[in-house]
């Protein structure tokens, strides 16, 4: 399942790289298109799988009997039919929409991990460290790093014995990606490319093992051609996002944009929600 998870993680992530490419300098505009591009294919998504006519019937009836509700207060019996016959309709609204939510359930799952991937950190800028850890399956005595030029290690090894773990202070000295490589003596346990600079690269704080893990961080460090190396993990710093000189967190921008979009062409798309 991992294997077939990584593919289907890799293609889209090779779609969100060609598609924020070239708002790598403008993470807010990268940020509104793909609400706005997100909003359209979920309004088209919900249209195909949903009865728009039976749904629009639906709808108005479940808003007749709750204007309904404001007419008849003082009426209990009258008032206790309505409530049954909103609570009918609101079932069969239910019904018509459930099949749609399904439908936008894994295209959504996929987007908001790319979103996550590269909102919520950011690479290391140049004069910046953080810490790497790793965990190896086997003896970890002989464990050290080897950095290409740009990453400085400016502490470590520091061995946890209760957990197992080694852990490095890096500090980036030039921007770009450079490789990191982790020996055991002369054995080479596995490689990790490390970035630095601006941009929307996916990153993750630490490697996912599982298919569902994979697939909701596509930016997590990918192990799997290293036996040796049982985990990995990197701080790296929040990433902090403006739009219109108010700072946002990701999920709140991607909910806001995406519903004024879709509020705005729905519309313009034939869209009975």
């Amino acid at each position: 399942m991992t294997s077939v998870a990584r593919s289907i993680s890799g293609a889209v992530s090779w779609f969100f790289d060609l598609l924020m490419a070239p708002f790598a300098s403008m993470p807010a505009v990268g940020m509104i298109l793909i609400s706005a591009l997100t909003a359209v294919w979920a309004l088209l998504l919900f249209k195909a799988v949903t009865p728009q006519d039976r749904l629009k019937v639906t709808r108005d009836n479940l808003f007749g009997h709750i204007y309904e509700m404001g007419l008849y207060q003082d009426h209990l019996g009258v008032l206790a039919r309505i409530q049954g016959d909103l609570a009918k309709a609101n079932l069969r609204y239910l019904a018509f929409t459930l099949p749609a939510l399904v439908a936008l359930t894994i295209p959504m799952i996929l987007t908001l991990g790319q979103l996550d991937s590269r909102y919520a950190e950011r690479p290391l800028q140049v004069g910046e460290s953080t810490v790497l850890t790793i965990s190896v399956a086997g003896e970890v005595s002989g464990v050290h790093l080897e950095a290409a030029d740009g990453v400085k290690v400016a502490a470590g090894p520091v061995r946890n014995k209760r957990t197992g773990t080694l852990a490095w202070r890096l500090q980036a000295e030039k921007d770009g990606s450079h490789q990191l490589r982790f020996w055991n003596g002369e054995t080479l346990l596995g490689t990790h490319d490390f970035l630095v600079g601006k941009g929307l690269p996916r990153l993750h704080h630490q490697n996912e093992d599982t298919a569902l893990g994979i697939l909701l961080y596509p930016g997590a460090p990918n192990l799997s051609a290293s036996e040796e190396l049982a985990g990995l993990s990197i701080q790296w710093p929040q990433r902090k996002t403006s739009y219109l000189g108010f700072e946002m967190h990701w999920m709140l921008a991607f909910m806001v944009f995406s519903m004024i979009a879709g509020l705005l062409i729905k519309d313009l798309l034939k869209v009975s929600l």
